[in-house]
C-alpha cells in the first residue's frame, strides 16, 4: 500500500487540484508489525492497571497545640462595668424642652419616663437617667449634652 502512495500524489499534482488529493487514512498510519501490535496491547493493559492503583493513604499525624484550650488569667469573664448618666437641673431649659431632648436621645424613653427623670432632675438637682456599657452611656450623654442639657456619665456603685 506505501508503494501506491507516491504515485496517487503524483496522478493529483498532474490533475492540477489540490482539493482533489484525498489520502486514505491507512496511508497516514504507520505500519502495524505482530511485535508493536503486542506491545502496544501490553502498554494498554499497564495503563489500566496503572489506573486501578488505589490512592495512597495518609498517615496520622499528632498536630501540636500551639495555643491553650482555655485562657489563663485571673479574671474568669468579668462582667463589662456599668455606667450611669446622669441628669443636671438647669435654669435655662424649660421642663418640658427637657423631657423632649430625652425621649429623642434615650431609645426606648417613653414621655412619662422622662417626665419623671426630668421631675426628679428638677426637685433633687440630679436623675440618673439610665445605666449601660461605657460606649453606650457615652453616646446618650453626647446626644444629652448637644440638645443644650447638662450631664455626664459616672461608674456605677
Amino acid at each position: 500500500m506505501r508503494a501506491c502512495l507516491p504515485l496517487f500524489v503524483v496522478l493529483c499534482g498532474l490533475l492540477g487540484s489540490a482539493s482533489a488529493l484525498v489520502v486514505p487514512a491507512r496511508a497516514l498510519m504507520p505500519e502495524v508489525t505482530p511485535a508493536s501490535a503486542s506491545r502496544t496491547v501490553l502498554s494498554l493493559r499497564t495503563a489500566r492497571v496503572a489506573m486501578q492503583v488505589d490512592a495512597p493513604v495518609r498517615p496520622k499525624v499528632d498536630v501540636p497545640q500551639l495555643a491553650p484550650t482555655k485562657p489563663s488569667s485571673d479574671k474568669d469573664n468579668e462582667k463589662a462595668k456599668k455606667y450611669k448618666v446622669l441628669l443636671f437641673n438647669d435654669n435655662v431649659n424649660r421642663r418640658e424642652y427637657v423631657a423632649r431632648i430625652l425621649v429623642g436621645a434615650i431609645p426606648g424613653m417613653s414621655q412619662a419616663d422622662a417626665y419623671l427623670v426630668m421631675q426628679k432632675a428638677h426637685k433633687q438637682g440630679m436623675a440618673v437617667v439610665g445605666v449601660w456599657v461605657f460606649e453606650v452611656a457615652e453616646a446618650y450623654c453626647d446626644k444629652l449634652k448637644s440638645g443644650g442639657l447638662i450631664a455626664s456619665v459616672t461608674e456605677e456603685d
